[in-house]
């Protein structure tokens, strides 16, 4: 594994993300500008996607905005906002949710268009 891959058997990704949450891990870059990181909104610890703004692509916030709420079902959980630095942040809770942090990672890496990045997509 590369530090810019996610890992793509299902145990080490598990472990990844669990060490991210935990706070053994502090982020993981995934590509140039673009990393995943634990962050707490208010008292909720969550699954943050961090897109930095030098990296982002013309009328990306705007598409995921539009994403989040015409497919509100499919992204149920998700937050999508901006720091102060402009960076495209989306977040989604870790605690008392059944869903996967797996899943949690796809679903953020997919409402922001991301895909390729998931190398362990559960088609």
């Amino acid at each position: 594994m590369t530090p810019m891959e996610i890992p793509t058997d299902a145990e080490h990704r598990r472990v990844l993300l669990n060490d991210l949450v935990s706070g053994a891990a502090t982020h993981l870059h995934l590509s140039k500008g673009i990393h995943l990181c634990a962050l707490k909104a208010g008292e909720q610890l969550g699954l943050a996607l961090q897109i930095a703004p030098r990296v982002l692509q013309t009328g990306q916030f705007q598409r995921v905005l539009e994403r989040r709420f015409e497919q509100a079902l499919a992204f149920d959980g998700c937050f999508v906002f901006s720091n102060a630095g402009g960076a495209l942040i989306l977040w989604h809770p870790v605690v008392s949710t059944d869903i996967p942090l797996d899943q949690i990672l796809s679903r953020l890496l997919s409402l922001a268009e991301l895909e390729a990045l998931d190398r362990h997509c559960n088609r």
